[in-house]
């Protein structure tokens, strides 16, 4: 940029030279449009030199919200794991195999346990918390992978008490997520626990109205109302979109497992519509 900061003042000068008629016009015109040209160089060159310093602000800013969001889920299951007294077999093997799925180094393995035992230990989680709401920002859709991922891990034993509502309410209320918000994902997990279930199979008016809750829509919806939350999910599920905004990379596997049950409710529907 710097070797052709000739360019703007010198075509400044023949533009303003030729407008202002020539003559003493002319050269008065020229020296006008000289220094305008060198104006816009130099804003040029400004412009430029402010992209270059924001560019590695963007990679770091992506670097922050990984490891705010890294952070906060594991200290948050372990807050969640022990709100209603004793952390119980289900909730370990749950976390254990989220870590194990997540392929973490010995040594971001070791991290996790450490902040999972933190989460246990204290009921202050705030710091964790505070770090990601201001590390999302508008990042809705992380603050709702986040809501997910601790809805399962009440979910891990079957069932959620009251304790663990409270707490995830709590949560949810800190990072400036609405609880009306979070109630629709514990019905979505609570469906989808039903849904891919080993146990007894659902009837087939069970198995659509959990296919329906985890779309969120009503059994009545059109097929327009169904197909528009289909594709809303499925873009908040997207592993390039969640990258993005941030996630952390060890964590797109369970987003993932997200988008195949919604796709799996999704064609559920629809087959049950063609009939």
């Amino acid at each position: 940029m710097t070797s052709l900061v000739w360019i703007g003042p010198l075509v400044g000068l023949f533009v303003g030279y030729f407008l202002a008629g020539g003559g003493i016009l002319g050269l008065v015109g020229s020296v006008l449009g000289g220094w305008l040209g060198h104006q816009f160089d130099a804003i040029i060159q400004l412009s430029s030199s402010v992209y270059q310093i924001a560019q590695p602000k963007t990679k770091g800013r992506e670097s922050q919200i990984q490891r705010a969001f890294f952070q906060a889920t594991f200290v948050a299951l372990g807050r969640v794991a022990k709100c209603d007294g004793a952390v119980c077999d289900a909730e370990i093997q749950w976390t254990t195999a989220v870590m194990n799925r997540m392929g973490l180094t010995p040594e971001k393995k070791r991290e996790a346990i450490d902040l999972f035992e933190k989460g246990k230990s204290s009921s202050d989680i705030s710091e964790e918390l505070d770090a990601l709401r201001d590390a999302c920002g508008r990042r809705s859709t992380l603050l709702q992978i986040f809501m997910e991922i601790l809805v399962q891990a009440a979910l891990a034993d079957g069932k959620m008490d009251q304790q663990e509502w409270s707490t995830l309410s709590h949560i949810a209320q800190s990072i400036r997520y609405r609880v009306t918000y979070l109630e629709k994902i514990v019905r979505s997990a609570q469906a989808y626990q039903e849904f891919r279930s080993d146990q007894e199979p659902l009837s087939e008016t069970d198995g659509l109205l959990r296919a329906h809750e985890i779309l969120g829509v009503n059994p009545e919806a059109s097929m327009q109302e169904v197909k528009r939350a289909y594709r809303r999910l499925m873009s908040q599920h997207h592993p390039d979109k969640l990258i993005a905004r941030g996630m952390p990379k060890e964590m797109l596997d369970m987003a993932k497992e997200k988008s195949q049950a919604i796709r799996s409710a999704y064609d559920r529907i629809v087959a049950a519509r063609k009939k």
